[in-house]
């Protein structure tokens, strides 16, 4: 028996079959969201990698939060405060002694600048090549957190935070 002409009829597996290819959709995007997010601090790497290396002063402070990485320092001086700042080396409380014992208490606002930032991974690049090629870790630590480590021969490991804000991933912690 043909319907009425006019009248609409349900196909029951049709239904279905267009249902299932509406999630595997949704799956497929959401599969491809999470490789975006995935990758998104690796790129942020490289970026911070090859602004480290550019002579424009610009291409490192925006990616850099400053007053962020002070405060991870100053948490980790005040041993009841959480920090980011995992264990760090003498050399690194040697040169906050000495910077503290001369320039009293503002001296993390003199002390931590982009300049320091930048000798500090350029000290661990390869001329030429950046950093990239010394990066012993890069993985997440936190949904919004990525954590990084590089290795130079003769020096202490050096470590980074980035962390997400809004849509950059910015370095919020630097220490060694």
């Amino acid at each position: 028996m043909t319907p009425p002409v006019g009248r609409l009829v349900r196909n029951p597996r049709l239904g279905q079959r267009t249902s299932f290819t509406k999630l595997k959709r949704l799956g497929l995007a959401l599969l491809l969201a999470g490789l975006v997010y995935l990758a998104w601090p690796y790129l942020a790497l490289w970026g911070l990698s090859r602004a480290v290396a550019s002579p424009d002063p610009e291409a490192l402070s925006n990616r850099v939060d400053l007053a962020a990485v002070r405060g991870e320092i100053r948490r980790k001086l005040n041993k009841d405060s959480p920090s980011a700042i995992g264990r760090v080396s003498d050399p690194f409380i040697q040169w906050l002694e000495r910077g503290i014992q001369r320039l009293g208490t503002g001296a993390l606002d003199e002390l931590v600048t982009l300049d320091w930032v930048r000798e500090l991974l350029n000290g661990q690049s390869q001329p030429g090549q950046g950093f990239l090629p010394r990066v012993s870790y890069a993985f997440f630590d936190a949904p919004g957190g990525f954590a990084v480590r590089l290795d130079a021969p003769d020096r202490p490991p050096l470590h980074f935070r980035m962390t997400l804000d809004g849509v950059r991933w910015m370095v919020t912690a630097v220490y060694y």
